[in-house]
């Protein structure tokens, strides 16, 4: 062990601290080395995903030297470290929540088609009097059928290109246009 190193390990977090504000590494680095078991346990409780804890951990560590300049002395720099920490995980667990939440929402929320019926009536060449029973038909549709309409008729897309966007091979696709159309026509035929 050289004689820099036993000299950090002998250091209090309150002089790290200062150390590292004036632009020490050593400081820095012997700071996460001592707190970093304690932090782990401590972010763990609060999200109990590994890779997210130590990512975060050495996110509140990367600030801590990027803003060392603006840094204040805190009246205890191990609570500062849980403080951050603490932010920093709630932070990223509120942005996975909304993420999953937009999935959610996504795959179990029907396809809305942000267009009128009376585009689907103009598209499809209908009467008006068929008006109600169009909206009815597109209800029936599953979500992905109205998705593929939509992008195909609505959007001009070709058959490759929904395949690419949908991920599913282009023989899906002409299945998917053709059983949604077949949907469309019976339940119109009615």
């Amino acid at each position: 062990m050289s004689a820099n190193k036993f000299e950090y390990d002998n250091l209090n977090p309150e002089e790290l601290w200062v150390k590292l504000c004036k632009g020490d590494i050593e400081a820095l680095t012997a700071l996460f080395n001592n707190n970093f078991d304690s932090l782990y346990s401590y972010g763990y409780r609060i999200v109990s995903n590994t890779d997210l804890v130590r990512d975060s951990i050495q996110e509140v560590f990367y600030n801590l030297w990027k803003y060392r300049n603006n840094l204040n002395q805190p009246d205890s720099v191990e609570a500062y470290l849980f403080i951050s920490l603490r932010r920093q995980l709630l932070r990223k667990k509120k942005n996975i929540k909304r993420r999953e939440d937009m999935d959610k929402k996504y795959f179990s929320e029907e396809f809305d088609v942000l267009l009128s019926y009376q585009g689907w009536q103009e598209a499809l060449d209908l009467e008006e009097e068929k008006k109600e029973d169009l909206k009815e038909a597109i209800a029936n549709l599953t979500p992905r059928q109205r998705e593929v309409i939509y992008l195909k008729y609505f959007e001009g897309l070709s058959t490759r290109e929904l395949a690419e966007i949908l991920q599913i091979r282009a023989q899906s696709i002409y299945n998917l246009v053709h059983d949604a159309l077949e949907n469309l026509r019976i339940f119109l035929d009615k």
